[in-house]
């Protein structure tokens, strides 16, 4: 609902600016094919133990998404958009043998699980919904730069040996980039496009608390990327 909110907010803003000439207005909508990498950083500290595992993973992907648009000639050809993508990328599946050694065993070279910590455990992750509300702005015949905010929900899906669980997160970023658009027909046009996207650091506290006061698994992450996208769309 915040998503929802947020666009139909920004959309009647920029309506309010291009005044009442509708030859002015150019409304265009379309569909989007993309391909995505990114790297992410992320470290997890256990509760209890203090166990720090960092891991580093690159991510690739391709999904689809629509966008909508519309821009006005008052503002130089500014426009302001919104794009839309369900489901963007599946996280690997990390899975980790952890084992926690009585506290009395380590300085002797020797570990014996020593709590119910201990046992496989697997991480992974589904990012969805991901909406991405831009500006942009002509720069010469066809080409065009971007700048946008963007937001998107991480549904957490864990089998942790410390029984806690961490909720879904919302993201959020930028992305900058640019692209070029050509006509197809009076009514058509196609897109080719490239951006950078950073995305805030992001937090996430497990859901129990451990024998020491206040402790509580936690992960943190760095993400960031680029994505290259091919569009076709009706222009109004």
């Amino acid at each position: 609902m915040k998503k929802i909110t947020t666009i139909l907010a920004m959309f009647s803003a920029l309506v309010m600016l291009t005044g009442t000439s509708a030859k002015a207005v150019t409304l265009k909508a379309g569909v989007s094919a993309n391909s995505m990498g990114a790297v992410a950083n992320a470290q997890e500290v256990l509760k209890d133990s203090g166990r720090v595992t960092n891991e580093t993973d690159a991510i690739a992907t391709t999904f689809a998404s629509v966008f909508a648009e519309i821009s006005s000639d008052e503002l130089m050809g500014l426009g302001f958009g919104v794009s839309y993508a369900p489901e963007v990328v599946s996280l690997n599946d990390e899975a980790r043998n952890i084992q926690n050694c009585r506290d009395d065993l380590p300085a002797l070279g020797r570990c014996i699980a020593g709590t119910g910590d201990s046992g496989l455990q697997t991480i992974a992750a589904d990012v969805d919904d991901l909406v991405n509300i831009y500006l942009t702005l002509p720069v010469g015949t066809g080409a065009y730069i971007k700048a946008g905010w963007m937001m998107a929900t991480m549904n957490t899906k864990e089998n942790l040996t410390t029984g806690s669980k961490y909720d879904n997160i919302d993201m959020e970023g930028i992305s900058i980039g640019g692209g070029y658009e050509g006509e197809l027909g009076d009514m058509m046009f196609w897109r080719a496009e490239g951006t950078y996207q950073h995305w805030d650091d992001i937090t996430a506290s497990g859901s129990e608390a451990g024998g020491t006061s206040g402790s509580r698994n936690k992960i943190t992450a760095e993400l960031a990327g680029v994505t290259g996208s091919l569009s076709v769309g009706l222009k109004f």
